[in-house]
């Protein structure tokens, strides 16, 4: 699955733990504006991703040179968080990472993406998701956002 220097996808271990957070917390200030941001600070992120959401989450990683670049968390049929490094965005992290979601979950995806996030609709209606809802900002966030729904 080598695309433009991906060199795999698999699943996160302990080691990833702080590398995933760094991840997540660069491709958010990298999106801003397009989505909001962050209402926790950096350490109330990192504690809350690394104590809470990877061990108890399934969390898969996309390394380029043996480095974690991009990062993916399923919860059921949800994705709730999608992530690359921005250093790494169009250059197939993403597109990585959502091809083994759907292996993962081959029936039915669902995600939020904020309605701010155009970058992040377009890309998930390539990948054959469509709008199903959304909320008038009913997030922490208090933005409009989109629920995307992918069925096979």
């Amino acid at each position: 699955m080598a695309v433009d220097g991906v060199s795999r996808v698999r699943r996160a271990e302990e080691a990833d733990y702080r590398t995933a957070t760094e991840v997540l917390l660069r491709s958010r200030y990298a999106s801003v504006p397009a989505i909001p941001s962050l209402v926790h600070s950096d350490e109330e992120v990192k504690a809350h991703f690394v104590g809470t959401v990877m061990p108890f989450a399934e969390v898969w990683v996309a390394e380029v040179d043996e480095a974690v670049s991009g990062v993916l968390v399923l919860n059921g049929n949800w994705i709730e968080q999608l992530y690359v490094d921005p250093d790494w965005t169009n250059q197939g992290l993403g597109t990585a990472l959502m091809e083994r979601a759907k292996v993962e979950r081959p029936e039915a995806l669902d995600l939020w993406t904020f309605e701010s996030n155009r970058g992040a609709q377009r890309f998930y209606e390539r990948h054959g998701f469509r709008a199903v809802g959304g909320t008038n900002g009913d997030n922490e966030e208090g933005e409009a956002d989109i629920h995307y729904r992918w069925v096979k």
